[in-house]
């Protein structure tokens, strides 16, 4: 006889199928995190964790929130700052390490430390709702390098490299800590290393937070990297704003949103008007649809190349009047179609004129509308993106058959981040072929009410 299940059950399995977030609150870990929040002066938190289908882990409000509306207050000593790590038992190790550590070394350090003392470490319960392991570059296989597009694969790989050198940079360090763990021979290993190393990059904030000078540490003219329990918890959107002040007075983070928002919907923060590449080598994440998003091309590799120009001389002054111009930076593509700067870059390049006043006229916009430059600019363009499109070894629709049967987090986020850039193209390109029709049509027009 086959139990029967209950109510909860078949609550939680109709979630599964629904675009709503689901609560995480009741799990113990979350549970012993606020509570131990709440112990050490955070109350009335007007959050709970769930999953969200489009951002995954987040954090829910659990009541309505207006415009400016305070929402945190975390005091200091719930944050891991660098006060807290130079006047902990690593201090004094840290003052005499030769060469001297950098403040985001000093701070993986107390993270791999604090972490493996478990239940002892005042901050436990907020180590034992983070991630074991992330979705940033140090994390990447050579599977996963594999699906993100060349144009970032090198980018990315120089941050896993990243993390591999600091590791061995700090291995001397780590042998002198050996007596704080007697016991232990796995604690400084890169496994525990990248954890941290990724923690770090991924959820502290630089921030100038405490009174104390440390002058046993190097690049310590910069803010340190903080870790802000709850706070890191809180996904990014472009759309949404949240001002965090410290009061020195209250020695506290206070927290308030300027995003209106309903009971039940995720609380989001803006890290910054960042594109996609950004996003993944600095976070672990792309945006579908993000309106920071382009696509670079560059003058030499990808313009120069395909347009081939045969006079050396005339494209050495145009390429002068360009960079005297500031048009050679910004040659992109994103949600609003092909740049303008590059559209005047292309006309400039391809037309037949050797007078600087014409080309200043092409700069300035002053020229017909599918006349014969707009029509060879756009037509370049049109070109340089089927190219890149074309350059990808598989298809957007190869892609999303694709990212079905891949079961790492990293090599999903690179099929993810490939797609967003071919949709980008494919939107660019419809976005040319529109403005085209729209000028022939603009064209007839005009000619039939001139007569």
């Amino acid at each position: 006889m086959v139990a029967r299940r209950g109510r909860a059950w078949r609550r939680r399995q109709r979630r599964k199928h629904e675009n709503r977030p689901v609560s995480l609150g009741h799990e113990k870990s979350f549970v012993r995190f606020f509570q131990w929040l709440h112990r050490n002066g955070c109350k009335n938190i007007p959050l709970k964790p769930a999953i969200f289908p489009e951002t995954g882990r987040g954090m829910m409000v659990t009541k309505p929130l207006t415009n400016g509306e305070l929402i945190l207050t975390i005091p200091k000593r719930l944050l891991i700052t660098l006060d807290d790590i130079m006047d902990s038992y690593l201090g004094p190790y840290i003052e005499r390490a030769d060469p001297q550590l950098t403040p985001t070394q000093a701070l993986a350090i107390f993270l791999i430390c604090e972490k493996h003392r478990g239940e002892k470490s005042f901050w436990y319960p907020y180590f034992d709702i983070l991630p074991e392991e992330y979705s940033c570059p140090a994390f990447f296989t050579e599977d996963d390098f594999r699906l993100l597009p060349n144009s970032l694969r090198g980018k990315a790989k120089a941050k896993k490299y990243e993390c591999h050198r600091t590791y061995k940079e700090l291995e001397p360090f780590f042998k002198v800590l050996a007596d704080l763990f007697p016991d232990k021979d796995d604690i400084f290993v890169f496994k525990n290393f990248r954890w941290a190393w990724s923690a770090i990059k991924t959820r502290a904030f630089d921030v100038f937070i405490g009174t104390k000078t440390w002058s046993h540490l190097r690049d310590i003219e910069t803010p340190s990297p903080t870790m802000f329990p709850l706070i890191d918890s809180i996904n990014h959107s472009a759309k949404a704003k949240i001002r965090y002040h410290y009061n020195d007075q209250s020695q506290c983070l206070e927290s308030r949103t300027e995003t209106v928002y309903r009971r039940h919907t995720e609380l989001l923060n803006c890290y910054g008007r960042a594109d996609n590449d950004n996003l993944l080598l600095e976070f672990g994440f792309v945006v579908p649809g993000n309106p920071a998003d382009t696509v670079t091309f560059h003058l030499v590799e990808d313009i120069l190349e395909h347009l081939q120009p045969e006079n050396n001389e005339l494209l050495e002054r145009k390429i002068l009047f360009l960079a005297r111009n500031n048009l050679i930076s910004d040659l992109t593509c994103g949600v609003t179609g092909v740049s303008p700067q590059m559209l005047t870059v292309l006309m400039v390049l391809l037309c037949e004129q050797k007078d600087e006043d014409f080309w200043e006229d092409l700069r300035r916009g002053r020229f017909e509308e599918n006349g014969a430059d707009d029509i060879r600019g756009r037509k370049a363009a049109r070109r340089l993106l089927s190219q890149r499109l074309r350059s990808y070894s598989t298809t957007l629709e190869e892609d999303e058959k694709l990212i079905e049967e891949v079961t790492s987090p990293c090599g999903r986020l690179a099929l993810l981040y490939g797609m967003e850039k071919k949709r980008l193209l494919g939107y660019a390109l419809e976005t040319l072929q529109h403005s085209a029709k729209v000028a022939i049509a603009r064209s007839v027009l005009r000619k039939l009410f001139s007569r």
